[in-house]
């Protein structure tokens, strides 16, 4: 997985806002009327994405490792993902 595909996930999937303003570009969901920052990457990451990049990512979309795999890969659509959001969502 690439950090491309991370991005493709958060904004054509989950339709995720993306603010690229400062030193890292942010990714934003709106679940239920609040917003939450599901992600974080560099300007200048590039190529195949690092473990603690998937994992961090993965903890904010409230998804396991595998789970969040499968979201990149389309096993998992946004109302799956928004439905094990609300799950495990105190």
């Amino acid at each position: 997985m690439d950090y491309r595909d991370i991005r493709s996930t958060l904004v054509s999937k989950l339709k995720a806002a993306e603010d690229r303003a400062g030193d890292h570009i942010y990714f934003y969901l709106t679940i239920d009327g609040r917003d939450f920052r599901v992600g974080k990457l560099s300007h200048s990451f590039r190529g195949q994405a690092v473990d603690y990049v998937i994992n961090d990512t993965a903890r904010r979309l409230k998804l396991r490792k595998r789970e969040f795999v499968s979201l990149v890969d389309c096993e998992i659509d946004k109302p799956q993902h928004e439905r094990i959001w609300r799950q495990r969502d105190p």
